[in-house]
């Protein structure tokens, strides 16, 4: 009888810690009809959600303004997508610029990284942190496969709710594998 009430509490607390990350995505800079103007040195984009003429960003880049590291993967970045400027748009984040945190954590969160350090490039589903040699290659083979395939944008998953999709698919394969354990627990 004990084991089950403490299962019971720990799927409550299973369902509570749901609902918080629910709360956590519905924040007010993601819910506010006023936007905040970030000016980068490419160009000026507005966060949370931005909104270009032509078409969302399929390469999101974070970065720090004399940042070593940061200069190395852009330039990278740039000479890989020579030619392609047109089709493959780039939106830029410095990283102290108002609002730039707050949508580098809800990224972050949702490719599942740990923003710990910049550059913080996010190409389709891939995310790569930091520069080194295999950072280098991951974002050479990103940029070829957005440029041959196509990508999404990565700040779709921000916009449009899938980032609180995400996390109640989350949420739910926890809870339906405590309870297929607390099943086979009972046999």
């Amino acid at each position: 009888m004990r084991t089950r009430n403490t299962s019971v509490a720990l799927l409550v607390a299973l369902v509570l810690m749901g609902v918080a990350a629910y709360a956590q995505v519905q924040t007010q800079s993601a819910t506010s009809t006023v936007q905040e103007q970030v000016q980068t040195p490419s160009q000026t984009v507005s966060p949370p959600a931005v909104k270009p003429s032509a078409k969302a960003p399929m390469i999101v880049v974070f970065y720090e303004e004399g940042c070593p590291h940061c200069v190395t993967m852009e330039g990278l970045l740039d000479e890989l997508l020579a030619g392609h400027e047109e089709d493959i748009p780039v939106a830029r984040y410095e990283i102290n610029a108002p609002g730039s945190m707050a949508l580098m954590w809800k990224l972050s969160a949702h490719y599942g990284v740990l923003a710990t350090t910049v550059p913080l490039i996010f190409i389709g589903d891939q995310a790569i942190v930091g520069a080194g040699r295999a950072q280098e290659f991951n974002l050479r083979t990103a940029v070829g496969d957005c440029i041959q395939l196509g990508c999404p944008s990565p700040l779709e998953y921000v916009e449009g709710g899938k980032a609180v999709l995400h996390d109640f698919l989350v949420v739910g394969a926890f809870v339906a594998l405590f309870l297929i354990l607390l099943m086979l627990q009972g046999m």
